[in-house]
């Protein structure tokens, strides 16, 4: 069975921290610029739901207007920054399993800097399938309220697969193809939700010092070139 990952809930109380700082617009930017690539060049958030998610995202955190009106025309090539996407495999102190979501204009820049970064702090990087065989591709669904139970057997039918309940709320399993319908019922209800197609580890550890871990994925999120950080620590 898939696990829930402890770095799951600090990475929410993180994101909150997070909103005061000026490099989370950028992170934001870098979000909606690949949305609107990987939605063939669509602008419109309206056709395009990666799109969207991002846009949306971008707005909880207050990001101004012009910010996202920028970001999309970078992703409609008008703007001379180009942006690549890449996955980077990992092994954190005491061998927890890491998955680095990246958006760079430079590749081989960036996993330099992520390399010497890792093996300052205990981790390091590890080959092409190392650790995405121990992970679940899934639409993960944030939502900050506990769902109570009416809501999750309508969320069953649309595609649901687990829902775990901690401390920041409620987050939500799904397919990646199912993700959208299950937002869309959300926010018909009115809950504040959002969503990223992301990884869920199918096993979590447990580990002796977890404040190294913690710290260890902390500064990895940091990296103004990380957009996504995934860990099997339990």
């Amino acid at each position: 069975m898939s696990g829930h990952s402890k770095w799951s809930t600090i990475k929410h109380k993180k994101a909150a921290n997070d909103k005061v700082k000026g490099s989370v617009f950028t992170k934001m930017a870098k979000d909606i610029t690949i949305a609107v690539k990987k939605g063939g060049g669509v602008g419109d958030p309206d056709m395009n739901f990666s799109l969207r998610l991002a846009v949306d995202k971008a707005r909880a955190v207050n990001m101004p207007k012009e910010n996202i009106d920028r970001a999309i025309d970078k992703g409609l090539g008008k703007a001379g920054e180009e942006l690549s996407e890449l996955i980077i495999e990992a092994f954190g102190p005491d061998g927890v399993m890491v998955i680095l979501e990246v958006v760079s204009d430079s590749r081989n820049r960036t996993v330099a800097e992520i390399r010497t970064l890792m093996e300052k702090h205990g981790g390091r990087m590890g080959e092409q399938g190392s650790v995405m065989h121990m992970s679940d591709k899934r639409g993960i669904v944030n939502n900050p309220d506990p769902i109570d139970e009416d809501i999750q057997l309508e969320l069953i039918d649309l595609g649901m697969s687990d829902v775990v309940v901690d401390e920041s709320g409620s987050t939500i399993y799904t397919m990646p193809e199912t993700m959208h319908s299950v937002i869309k019922y959300l926010q018909s209800k009115g809950k504040t939700v959002g969503g990223t197609i992301g990884y869920r580890p199918k096993v979590v550890v447990v580990v002796e010092d977890s404040a190294k871990v913690e710290n260890f994925l902390e500064i990895m999120a940091d990296y103004d070139d990380v957009q996504e950080v995934y860990a099997n620590l339990g």
